[in-house]
């Protein structure tokens, strides 16, 4: 059974902050420049249970627009979204957290927005913190936490949260290498415990040990869909010495 179809999905946004009309002449106003911009175009893509997705392409390509159709947080201009269980987004990290709250109160908050309950929260709580690494800090307000203490805290709140489909922006890159090294095999855990990942990443050795397809992106197209190891070269090829693999 299918987890995720989007079918046809396109993506507009305005270029314009307000009516800015550069004439009226014969009756029609006119704008200096095409007021629309295309952040994707129909995509098409289908993930199964068991699948984990990378999405690749340079700055601008419509990645990030992607991840926030599937989370929901945006709706296509065009086209379907069907996704098939509970989503976590670790887009954003920064967002939810509460600056005048302490960390433990963070905890609490953004389980709480995520979808756990508070038994939940309460059982998983310590594992939270110590995959954190901020127990030291735990009653210090968020707002005296250096930004990689709160990406930390956030990917940890949200990797411990119940779900079917995890979507990741470059987070698992926040901390040291221990820690980037840790949240690498916490997602490797999730995967083979059945939860789809969907992953966006500039570094191609991540995508090729997480995911079974890769989607390449370019200018808001799909360039290449299909198993990882075939994209990525493709990719890589595409623009020798400008990739990190």
């Amino acid at each position: 059974m299918d987890r995720i179809r989007l079918a046809g999905i396109s993506k507009r946004y305005s270029r314009l902050q307000g009516p800015k009309l550069l004439a009226y002449l014969g009756g029609r106003f006119f704008f200096r420049e095409d007021p629309w911009f295309w952040s994707l175009q129909d995509v098409h893509l289908t993930l199964e249970r068991g699948d984990s997705l990378g999405v690749v392409g340079s700055n601008g390509s419509g990645k990030t627009t992607l991840l926030r159709i599937i989370a929901g947080v945006t709706t296509p201009t065009l086209g379907t979204a069907t996704i098939d269980g509970k989503v976590v987004s670790l887009l954003e990290l920064f967002a939810s957290m509460q600056g005048e709250l302490s960390g433990r109160e963070n905890i609490r908050f953004n389980g709480t927005i995520l979808g756990m309950r508070r038994r939940e929260i309460d059982r998983k709580f310590d594992e939270i913190v110590e995959f954190a690494g901020i127990g030291d800090f735990l009653d210090m307000p968020v707002k005296h936490y250096s930004s990689g203490m709160i990406m930390r805290l956030g990917f940890s709140v949200a990797i411990h949260t119940d779900s079917d489909i995890v979507l990741v922006d470059e987070a698992w890159s926040v901390g040291d290498a221990d820690f980037q090294a840790k949240s690498f095999k916490r997602l490797e855990d999730l995967h083979r415990k059945g939860v789809t990942l969907i992953l966006v990443s500039h570094d191609t050795s991540v995508l090729q040990k997480l995911t079974t397809k890769t989607l390449w992106l370019n200018k808001g197209h799909v360039e290449k869909f299909g198993e990882s190891h075939e994209v990525i070269s493709a990719y890589l090829s595409s623009a020798p010495g400008n990739r990190k693999s």
